[in-house]
């Protein structure tokens, strides 16, 4: 007789002001990142200097976390529910990456590959709006916002599908102009369908 495994679903928190947070946040512009004046649950970036570097980089997968080499072909889905607060065009929104492990050959820069999921140009959304973006296939979340797919693609390096993810992220972009305020609350992905994870950040 065969057993079927279910999906292990996974409904992490993790705090902003924790060590974990720390790790999370990364090389993010750190003293831009707050807790919401309306108590809105998630972490709020508002750039606060009109610069090209000031911006927030979110790891929430790494491989060294990990016991097993899980592969770009097993990525079956990103997800981050956020809200944009503000809209000046697509450099006020978000995207996610998935970064591959360097092999020493061929490598891309200090990752292997590059492969990031974006909003495209004609995507309709409201400033300020509650909206769950996700690559791949449509996540399930406890949450009544609306989906939104991420259309827009960019590949630097090969991105074979054999590939082993190194990280997974959600980035905002440095170019954003003065005053992009961006609330994230969930993060998660989905692992060839065994790993589905929503990461609450708090």
């Amino acid at each position: 007789m065969y057993q079927v495994n279910e999906p292990i679903v996974e409904n992490d928190k993790v705090s902003r002001t924790s060590a974990g947070g720390g790790a999370v946040q990364g090389d993010s512009t750190v003293s831009m990142i707050t807790a919401d004046a309306d108590d809105r649950r998630g972490w709020l970036f508002k750039k606060t200097v009109a610069d090209i570097v000031s911006k927030f980089n979110y790891y929430f997968y790494g491989s060294t976390t990990s016991s097993h080499p899980w592969k770009l072909k097993d990525l079956k889905s990103l997800h981050a529910t956020c809200s944009i607060d503000s809209w000046a065009g697509l450099s006020s929104a978000p995207f996610m990456v998935a970064y591959t492990k360097p092999t020493g050959s061929g490598d891309a820069s200090w990752y292997k590959s590059r492969i990031a999921y974006s909003l495209t140009s004609d995507t309709k959304i409201l400033a300020g709006e509650h909206v769950n973006l996700y690559w791949g296939t449509q996540p399930h979340l406890n949450n009544n916002s609306r989906y939104i797919h991420l259309d827009g693609l960019t590949v630097e390096g090969t991105a074979d599908p054999d590939e082993e993810i190194f990280f997974l992220t959600l980035h905002s972009d440095s170019a954003a102009p003065l005053n992009t305020q961006i609330l994230v609350s969930d993060l998660g992905f989905s692992l060839n369908g065994e790993i589905k994870r929503n990461i609450k950040l708090v």
